[in-house]
């Protein structure tokens, strides 16, 4: 059996790389708190972003990964006995970071609406950043 690791590298200094610089899309979201995106939310939100862009025929990118092991004792334990077993993976959010980028929409109302639409999915506040 393998040991169970109990430091997690988000604490540790210089091991996350900031994106915070746009490169592939016109638009992009940005995360405007920091948090805990797990796998099931970033999907949700990419289906989302996909299924409105398929309209006009553009194109998305998911610019963050899941790299972070929880951990979770089940239901019925009692405190103590070590620690739980794998629950999910998770991504830290810093503020500022780009979630998605995409390329494609132009109108305002359309932009606004998909804003709300992924923020409807995450616990996190979001908000849209254009380049320029």
């Amino acid at each position: 059996m393998r040991k169970k690791t109990h430091t997690y590298t988000f604490f540790k200094k210089n091991i996350i790389q900031q994106n915070k610089l746009p490169c592939l899309g016109q638009f992009s979201i940005r995360a405007s708190e920091p948090g805990f995106l797990t796998k099931n939310q970033i999907e949700a939100s990419r289906k989302i972003l996909a299924r409105t862009l398929k309209k006009v025929n553009g194109r998305s990118w998911v610019k963050i990964q899941n790299f972070i092991p929880l951990t979770k004792k089940s239901k019925g334990a009692r405190m103590g006995k070590g620690k739980g077993n794998f629950f999910c993976f998770v991504s830290p959010i810093k503020r500022g970071t780009i979630l998605f980028e995409f390329q494609g929409l132009t109108e305002k109302e359309h932009l606004t609406l998909l804003v709300a639409n992924i923020s409807s999915k995450l616990p996190i506040k979001i908000r849209l950043a254009s380049i320029k």
